[in-house]
């Protein structure tokens, strides 16, 4: 039986993070973004963001989902900077704490990681989040866990016009 667990991410995976940030981008974009478009998704672009993220005196505040020691998954927070929110909306009630991402290998999602590492990275305090509006399944992921819409929508151009809504909870 394989041992799941939620730790900070360190520079040493970062080779790791950026396979699992390509291969979880592909699996949960596929039918939202096209063949191409995710076939064309670079593991070096990811593993330089990575680099950036991590290979630093103050590393971002990163999390890794790992099986038996093997990081399958990832969640980061980060406090947004004034005025609070990216393209011009107005911040978000919530506050500035921001998750920026969390992703889950397939083949791990339902099995608790998603909700750890989620508390890992917010706690219980107040938060936002941008989710792409098609991705049905993470939407219930949130909702489940108290995040709820709050109107603001944006669209990420460089990602085929990929249509995201912006998630609050309130503490």
């Amino acid at each position: 039986m394989s041992v799941l667990s939620v730790r900070r991410a360190v520079s040493a995976d970062v080779e790791r993070l950026a396979a699992v940030h390509v291969r979880c981008w592909q699996e949960t974009y596929r039918g939202m973004l096209s063949d191409a478009f995710l076939a064309a998704v670079d593991p070096a672009g990811r593993l330089a963001l990575w680099h950036q993220l991590l290979d630093r005196p103050d590393p971002a505040e990163v999390w890794a989902a790992c099986d038996d020691g093997t990081v399958v998954g990832f969640a980061g927070a980060r406090r947004l900077p004034a005025p609070g929110s990216p393209a011009g909306h107005p911040p978000p009630s919530s506050g500035d704490l921001e998750l920026w991402g969390l992703y889950l290998l397939a083949s791990h999602q339902g099995l608790g990681l998603g909700r750890r590492l989620l508390e890992a990275a917010l706690g219980n305090n107040a938060a936002s989040l941008w989710v792409a509006a098609d991705n049905i399944r993470a939407i219930g992921f949130y909702e489940r866990l108290g995040f709820a819409p709050d109107g603001a929508e944006d669209r990420v151009l460089d990602w085929e016009d990929l249509r995201e809504i912006r998630l609050i909870r309130s503490s």
